[in-house]
């Protein structure tokens, strides 16, 4: 099982586009991450390239223990894979992520589907 690193910075609203092993192929998707800065949370949308399919829509990025932190659990049909937000360290073990400390503090890891 290979486990990837999603690469954010703490930023503004952002989108990149990573190819990613899943389930022992490549896949490569489009990632928008958008910063709520009134309700204090990320969410992030995916796209399927090259077609450009809309895969999920406003998903939150929050911390949570497996199996309920697996942000994709509920769409494990699509076979994108899973995904979890990482606290950094046991200091932000009960924490979410900010508008400064995505990617420095919690990271998103990406792996095969459950």
């Amino acid at each position: 099982m290979a486990t990837k690193v999603i690469p954010l910075i703490p930023s503004t609203n952002q989108t990149l586009v990573c190819t990613l092993p899943v389930d022992d192929q490549n896949i490569t998707l489009q990632f928008s991450f958008t910063y709520n800065h009134i309700g204090k949370y990320w969410w992030f949308s995916v796209i399927e390239m090259p077609s450009k399919v809309l895969l999920l829509d406003s998903a939150p990025l929050v911390v949570g223990f497996f199996p309920a932190g697996n942000l994709l659990r509920q769409f494990s049909y699509m076979e994108i894979g899973s995904a979890f937000i990482v606290p950094a360290n046991d200091n932000f073990i009960r924490d979410i992520p900010n508008f400064d400390n995505l990617g420095t503090d919690f990271y998103l890891m990406w792996s095969d589907t459950e």
